[in-house]
């Protein structure tokens, strides 16, 4: 993977197991996340999602003060992040059908490095294609953005005495004469 800030990721650990903590450590890609933060109980992860968002929270029930799922429950309503929780074995199949349709991972403890490492992949992958849409999305947004205040600059050329293709062609020549944007360009028209 490219070790670009922008395809870099953050997770939240929240786990009192020293062990635990350590393979997750050791399951994280190389240079993938350029934030680590470890929390001990889902109170104080709560807190620490106050301050950033995650793309990724990796759960070691029970937790301190639970057993964990309202802490998730609370973290899919309100965060994107994806989630990865581990539970005990003997309760890991009621787990993860009671969290399945929240889109969460579970997987049982003890855990094992190889169905933790997947887990992992599987998100960062999710969260790539979730970034790559975002992206899209945003460039969708400032386009039509453009088109709206062009169009608008238009009605105002066009209450001017010209025709709608005299101001549009008026908005292409003057954004390459000055080296601006036509959004810029009608953003002037418009003041």
């Amino acid at each position: 993977m490219n070790s670009r800030t922008s395809d870099r990721f953050s997770i939240l650990i929240v786990s009192s197991s020293e062990q635990f903590n350590m393979l997750v450590e050791k399951a994280l890609p190389e240079r993938t996340f350029n934030v680590i933060e470890i929390r001990k109980s889902a109170s104080s992860a709560r807190r620490e999602l106050l301050v950033r968002e995650y793309d990724m929270i990796l759960i070691n029930a029970p937790l301190s003060d639970g057993l964990g799922t309202d802490f998730v429950k609370d973290v899919v309503e309100k965060h994107s992040s994806g989630i990865v929780m581990a539970v005990p074995s003997e309760i890991h199949s009621d787990v993860m059908n009671h969290l399945i349709d929240y889109g969460v991972i579970t997987i049982p403890k003890p855990v094992k490095r190889g169905e933790l490492d997947r887990s992992i992949r599987l998100l960062l992958a999710l969260n790539k294609r979730v970034k790559k849409i975002h992206k899209q999305m945003r460039t969708l947004e400032d386009k039509m953005e453009e088109l709206k205040l062009v169009s608008r600059a238009k009605i105002i050329l066009v209450g001017r005495g010209m025709s709608e293709d005299e101001a549009h062609e008026y908005i292409i020549r003057e954004a390459m004469n000055s080296g601006m944007t036509k959004r810029q360009v009608a953003e002037d028209i418009i003041g």
